[in-house]
């Protein structure tokens, strides 16, 4: 008799995630506390399917939280097409925005994790709990049942920061005048987008900090745009009214396009990473590209999703 007991699928799903099937729906189920912007789905919806390109197969949907409770069976989302942060300029509107930034890299991390991680629990405990999504998700494929799914849960949260003044010193023995020294010792603002990515069927976890932007850029999106109410307190930063009177380009418009690359390119990175794990990329996982399709193709069923056959 051995003396070890055989993994259960649980087990197997969260030690060996299986390569992405050509008949399975990544639903991206995402988290976060932006008030007043452009909906995030497209940026997403964009980044996964740029990575999606490379597999064979492969549906996505894109869910924000708070959704679901409106859902009765199965789960609608965004699937593609218009909508966005290119959708007329946003900005401009006197709407109330806030992108709730939180201070500290590692306060705002560590709160980015327990938002994925605390909305895949109410997800699935919603659902009858882990245990039956994992059985789900090792049930074959068949008329009745012609599409596997993935549920994905990402969050993404706003951190600011001051710079490091260590950073990008200069050599002791470089000539500077007094000035010069005061300027690169004076701290500056950042902000940061912290993603975090979450598949608690597959085991997969993957999280990285975004390119910072100067707070200053974020305050100015921030802020709502004046209307012409008489006698109403002036809203607009008081730079970016002078360069708009002056003829200039507002600066709004500029800086909505860098923070929409900021944020696709760290959603951009998490996505490969975990398409990588998944195929078996570099990532440690047992597929090796679509090669592995060949197996499902013939019905290997799950058993050879996970390595079992």
């Amino acid at each position: 008799m051995s003396k070890h007991a055989l993994p259960t699928f649980t087990n197997i799903l969260h030690t060996l995630a299986p390569p992405i099937a050509q008949h399975e729906r990544l639903q991206i189920h995402i988290t976060h506390d932006l008030i007043g912007y452009p909906s995030l789905d497209p940026i997403i919806h964009q980044s996964f399917s740029t990575v999606m390109a490379q597999v064979e197969g492969g549906d996505l949907l894109v869910i924000q939280r708070g959704s679901e409770l409106k859902q009765r069976g199965s789960l609608d989302g965004y699937r593609g097409g218009g909508g966005g942060w290119n959708d007329g300029p946003w900005w401009r509107h006197p709407d109330k925005r806030d992108l709730s930034t939180v201070r500290g890299l590692i306060e705002g991390t560590k709160l980015t994790r327990v938002s994925a991680e605390s909305y895949s629990d109410e997800f699935f405990a919603a659902r009858g709990g882990i245990e039956v999504a994992a059985k789900q998700a090792t049930e074959v494929l068949s008329e009745t049942n012609p599409v596997r799914s993935s549920d994905i849960f990402i969050a993404i949260q706003a951190i600011s920061y001051a710079a490091p003044t260590e950073l990008f010193g200069t050599s002791a023995s470089t000539d500077t005048t007094e000035d010069e020294i005061k300027e690169t010792k004076e701290d500056e603002e950042l902000v940061v987008f912290a993603v975090y990515l979450h598949d608690p069927i597959h085991g997969i976890t993957f999280n990285t900090v975004s390119q910072s932007i100067p707070a200053k850029w974020a305050e100015w999106l921030d802020a709502p745009a004046n209307t012409e109410a008489a006698g109403e307190e002036q809203h607009l930063p008081h730079e970016i009214s002078e360069i708009i009177e002056s003829g200039g380009v507002d600066p709004r418009e500029w800086v909505s396009e860098w923070m929409e690359e900021t944020i696709s390119l760290s959603v951009g990175v998490v996505a490969q990473r975990y398409v990588a794990r998944r195929m078996g990329v570099g990532e440690g996982g047992l597929g090796k590209g679509k090669a592995r399709e060949a197996n499902l193709e013939d019905g290997a069923g799950e058993a050879a999703r996970a390595g079992i056959i």
